[in-house]
């Protein structure tokens, strides 16, 4: 495409096992006016010679060192092209109208900065995620995990877009940027939802945009380094972004999480992970802050409406242990 709607970035590592499903699957799609960017983060399973022979049609970058999820995807948004930049995980395979369905959604809601995909785990009828929630203790989780497929059939406004398969407005990206290449991976598109909501920018969940994942294909969500990341980014992202009326309102609920966090990774033996994570995110606590003032010095919505889109006390326990099994 010499000028394409869309930019789909797809960031890889050592993912050559899924990519004929993955890039197979966008030769199929009904809406045709994009782009593809191959983002390779240092692979040494010959990821970036198989798409070169077997996808010419894909633009790639190859990496010379492992820049994570973030700093892969940024280098991807450098070249693009498209109004709408979309992200992929290597690890899926998007059913035909797909694209189609999140484009046309985006087309018609102007207010809507992201559009959300509907995920299933790949070989089952169980949701993987119908998009992102964030609790009032400020831990973001997929909507949906686990449940049956006929659920979450509506369109409705949500938090955020899981990363996994997602569609953003260049223009929105523009105002608010891009991820924070300081989280690597896991919470990167919390924390971008999270910028995005305080600026007045909604989230549209789009059921029939569909997408199955391979879950956690490539770094394995019971590894160490899963929960390292997930450890230290839960409170990057509850330092840069959440008001200042809500962490003292949640506090006590930001404490039960934190609680149940220590308890359950010290049971199944990822403490010096999570250790690790934890003290990593207090040595940031400077940077974040600064960070923290430009973003809240750009907020354009009430406390209300923010409250509308946090998930309640309830949900808070509920997920914490439900998120917290689905490590073991």
């Amino acid at each position: 495409m010499t000028n394409p709607q869309v930019s789909i970035i797809i960031v890889n590592w050592n993912g050559k096992t899924f990519l004929q499903d993955c890039l197979g699957a966008l030769r199929e799609q009904t809406y045709r006016a994009f782009e593809v960017i191959f983002v390779d983060n240092a692979s040494k399973d010959g990821s970036v010679e198989y798409v070169s022979k077997c996808f010419p049609e894909v633009k790639i970058i190859a990496l010379q060192n492992n820049l994570g999820f973030t700093g892969g995807n940024n280098a991807g948004l450098k070249i693009t092209k498209g109004h709408y930049i979309c992200l992929l995980n290597s690890d899926t395979r998007a059913c035909p109208a797909w694209l189609e369905n999140l484009v046309r959604a985006m087309d018609k809601n102007p207010q809507a900065g992201i559009c959300a995909s509907k995920l299933l785990i790949y070989g089952t009828t169980l949701i993987n995620s119908c998009g992102d929630g964030l609790t009032t203790a400020g831990m973001g989780y997929q909507i949906g995990q686990g449940e049956p497929i006929e659920k979450y059939s509506r369109r409705e406004y949500i938090f955020g877009g899981y990363g996994a398969a997602v569609l953003y407005k260049k223009k929105m990206l523009d105002e608010i940027g891009f991820f924070d290449n300081d989280f690597f991976l896991i919470y990167e598109e919390d924390d971008l939802s999270f910028r995005a909501q305080l600026a007045g920018w909604k989230c549209l969940y789009i059921p029939d945009a569909i997408v199955y994942h391979k879950v956690s294909g490539s770094i394995g969500k019971r590894s160490d380094l899963a929960v390292y990341y997930m450890a230290r980014n839960i409170e990057l992202l509850w330092i840069k972004n959440m008001p200042l009326y809500f962490m003292i309102r949640y506090m006590h609920h930001k404490f039960i999480q934190e609680i149940a966090e220590f308890c359950f990774f010290s049971s199944v033996g990822r403490f010096k992970a999570y250790g690790k994570g934890k003290i990593d995110a207090i040595r940031l606590i400077p940077k974040m802050l600064n960070k923290r003032r430009i973003i809240q010095s750009k907020r354009k919505v009430s406390y209300g409406y923010l409250r509308q889109m946090l998930s309640s006390a309830w949900v808070v326990m509920f997920y914490t242990i439900k998120r917290l099994i689905s490590y073991r």
